[in-house]
């Protein structure tokens, strides 16, 4: 199995959730294509739950994340709705767990 392509320090991930209308006689193949031919999707899976596929995205800022959802992904033809989850932290890929230093007492929360 081929090892996975490293994210840069400032790649930004996201899982996107995708309800989407089925096309008559192609069902959710045709709308799948469309969404996994661009560049800034990574994986494109159908799932069962309350929403059709999970869209995995990168980009090289949440905003550059955030206008592909709004400009390409929500505005096609038979996708009914979107929710976008920013990866935070990653703590196990792969079978490869990340460690992070931990941090003594409350972090500071500014408004």
């Amino acid at each position: 199995m081929p090892k996975p392509k490293a994210m840069s320090s400032t790649t930004v991930r996201a899982l996107i959730e995708v309800a989407i209308t089925p096309q008559k006689d192609v069902g959710f193949d045709r709308i799948a294509e469309r969404i996994y031919s661009y560049p800034e999707v990574k994986s494109c899976y159908l799932v069962s739950g309350g929403y059709d596929l999970l869209v995995i995205v990168e980009g090289e800022s949440i905003q550059t994340v955030a206008d592909f959802v709004a400009a390409k992904l929500s505005s096609m033809a038979n996708v009914r709705q979107t929710a976008t989850h920013f990866l935070l932290r990653k703590y196990k890929e792969e079978g490869q767990v990340f460690k992070h230093p931990r941090h003594e007492g409350r972090q500071n929360i500014s408004y």
